[in-house]
């Protein structure tokens, strides 16, 4: 496999994988307080990944996004944004106390991470939680993504929250287009010239409410005809509670 990192959602080109950390490709531009569980990540006052509310103290994102290579990023280098659809908008910023890449983090695999903030934040219709699923998705299942990530490949981000919608492959069909065989990984598809971007890394995709994937990887750029990967929130819902309740 050619692995080639671009921004933070790592590129799998044929198969060439990479991190997304940049923005959604077609869709749409959110409402003001749209997506109320979505953060935007900056690392020394520079955008870098999105993110999801998990509780008021918590944070779910990509490990890739609080990481530097394998090195860890200084907590203090690190402010989480929320609560508006804009990066320009009147939203919150929050100190980040520390945060916990996966212990098996590595070749697109275990690409999970938590964030715990400094203070828990205040919840209100501009910054709320989002539930974390528990199941399986059928193939073909409708999910949302969003993120602050780039509108295409070697295009300019944008300060206004996108979204897009996608649908949920088979285990088989995720392994054939992305050579990386585990059970910690889910694919979403859709049509060409859409899906997820560089600066997306780390954001949610969302099944009927509830978190469903974090945003790993695109396959041969983005918004090609290949599937996008996500770490599969079910299948670290041990982990996520096991970190959570240890710090």
């Amino acid at each position: 496999m050619f692995i080639k990192a671009s921004l933070l959602l790592c590129f799998v080109a044929s198969v060439a994988v990479t991190l997304p950390t940049d923005k959604i490709v077609g869709g749409h531009f959110a409402e003001e307080h749209q997506f109320p569980y979505q953060i935007a990540l900056f690392n020394a006052g520079k955008f870098r990944c999105g993110g999801s509310f998990i509780d008021a103290q918590w944070v779910l994102t990509a490990a890739h996004c609080v990481l530097d290579g394998s090195v860890k990023i200084p907590p203090s280098n690190l402010t989480v944004y929320a609560g508006s659809s804009n990066l320009d908008g009147d939203g919150h910023y929050f100190e980040v106390e520390d945060t916990f890449a996966h212990e098996q983090y590595g070749a697109f695999m275990n690409d999970i991470a938590l964030m715990k903030l400094k203070s828990p934040a205040e919840f209100d219709e501009g910054v709320q939680k989002i539930d974390l699923f528990d199941g399986e998705l059928e193939e073909h299942s409708k999910v949302t993504i969003s993120g602050f990530g780039r509108v295409g490949t070697g295009l300019p981000t944008s300060n206004q929250l996108k979204f897009n919608t996608m649908y949920a492959l088979r285990d088989w069909s995720c392994y054939a287009s992305t050579g990386i065989v585990y059970e910690g990984l889910v694919c979403f598809n859709s049509a060409v010239d859409n899906g997820a971007c560089n600066g997306d890394s780390g954001g949610p995709a969302v099944y009927n409410g509830q978190l469903v994937g974090v945003a790993n990887f695109v396959v041969d750029g983005c918004g090609s005809l290949n599937p996008d990967g996500y770490a599969k929130v079910s299948y670290f819902l041990d982990w996520i509670k096991d970190t959570m309740n240890r710090h």
